[in-house]
């Protein structure tokens, strides 16, 4: 299983990188994209901070330039799987507290948060390549499977 959560993890930093470039190399990108990619990465930030109990300083729209954008998916995908490598096996299923942004108190295991990364994740990336794809020749795939053909998985 944990092999299988930094595979995801691998996929969602390729699938990031991809529109990351794509808004990096269009003149005037539309703010919503860069929006919507902030709101990933600070989300994925956000949700770090609630599985290793720290507190972050960020909101989950966060406004993060362009330019650092490629950085901080980075970055996050090293402490990442950092912190999955340093897990058990059964550590995947136990349940982390958090509160969310309501304030509300919650319980999750972290097999289930990293799939709720990866599924919101996509769903925004959707939207980014809606966005842009009229200033593209070509729009970035970002599919699961696109990836798992490249990297030969």
């Amino acid at each position: 299983m944990k092999d299988y959560l930094i595979k995801l993890l691998d996929y969602e930093l390729w699938a990031n990188r991809r529109l990351i470039d794509a808004i990096e190399n269009i003149n005037n990108p539309p703010a919503r994209a860069i929006a919507l990619m902030g709101h990933i990465l600070s989300a994925q930030h956000v949700w770090f901070g609630r599985i290793i109990h720290a507190s972050t300083f960020v909101t989950i729209w966060e406004d993060i330039p362009v330019s650092w954008m490629g950085e901080t998916a980075e970055r996050q995908h090293r402490q990442l799987v950092s912190h999955l490598l340093g897990l058990s096996e059964s550590d995947m299923l136990q349940l982390a507290e958090y509160i969310n942004t309501k304030g509300i108190v919650y319980q999750s295991s972290l097999l289930n948060i990293l799939t709720h990364l990866s599924h919101h994740a996509a769903y925004h990336r959707g939207q980014m390549v809606q966005l842009i794809r009229p200033m593209l020749e070509e729009a970035p795939e970002t599919d699961f499977i696109v990836w798992t053909r490249e990297n030969k998985e």
